[in-house]
């Protein structure tokens, strides 16, 4: 084997998801902050998922409408169309347009083909409500061909464990802030292959712990050098960045 053959097969490969789509570079979890990434070379994408008031799949991060929109009140309470009626980019200064609340299905529809990788966050919510997203979650990933591609992730254990039950083979991870060596124990339990820790409350020793159970791992948030830093020389397979343009730049700085 050539030096030049080592360094090729020694070189670390990171997947870099922009969160939320670009949070940090256009409206987050909008159709219009997921082009940007797109346009950008993104090629993997973390987003959020609720359900709506007529049980249909949204992507937005909070509970509420008040701090990414110009509605207010529960998600819960409101129709997918009602939703989409909604200005997304409100609180985005100098976004040129408008941007509803999308549905899951057009994220899916748009890009499906095209991202190597999806994380799809379920959001805490009621165990009914839980039961009716995940088992709409399943059928959305199965029908779109997502299910080697994706990963259902959650900072709640009860919508890993219906996800579970729902759909045995669905690759699952179990978010944690912050991240403790314990957490470790608990996605193993639950039947996760990925565990999504902290930056700033994570460690080398606990990443090095989490591979050693078979985990591997994501970092979050990848919105600095440094931080980006940090997490490759951890080992992280994985890094989720609200300014992915800029991320894409200091991993390809590392080589």
């Amino acid at each position: 084997m050539s030096r030049g053959q080592g360094a090729v097969e020694a070189r670390q490969v990171v997947t870099l998801f922009g969160h939320r789509g670009a949070a940090g570079e256009a409206p987050e979890n909008t159709l219009g902050g997921f082009a940007h990434a797109w346009e950008s070379g993104v090629r993997a994408f973390e987003l959020d998922i609720r359900l709506s008031k007529d049980g249909q799949l949204v992507v937005i991060h909070d509970a509420t409408l008040e701090r990414t929109t110009d509605g207010a009140g529960r998600v819960g309470d409101h129709t997918a169309q009602a939703l989409l009626a909604l200005n997304a980019a409100s609180h985005f200064p100098g976004w040129p347009k408008r941007e509803g609340v999308p549905l899951l299905e057009e994220v899916l529809r748009r890009y499906g083909e095209g991202i190597q990788r999806w994380q799809l966050e379920v959001k805490t919510d009621t165990p009914e409500r839980l039961e009716r997203l995940c088992a709409r979650l399943r059928e959305k990933i199965e029908r779109s061909g997502l299910r080697g591609r994706a990963t259902v992730t959650s900072f709640d254990p009860a919508a890993i464990e219906i996800m579970r039950r729902l759909s045995p083979e669905q690759t699952l991870g179990l978010i944690v802030k912050p991240a403790r060596i314990e957490a470790i124990e608990q996605a193993t339990s639950l039947g996760c292959a990925e565990l999504c820790v902290e930056v700033e409350s994570a460690s080398a020793a606990l990443v090095r712990a989490a591979h050693a159970a078979g985990l591997r791992v994501t970092g979050w948030l990848g919105n600095t050098p440094e931080a980006v830093q940090r997490l490759l020389d951890w080992g992280a397979e994985a890094i989720t960045s609200d300014v992915p343009t800029r991320a894409r730049e200091w991993i390809g700085e590392r080589g």
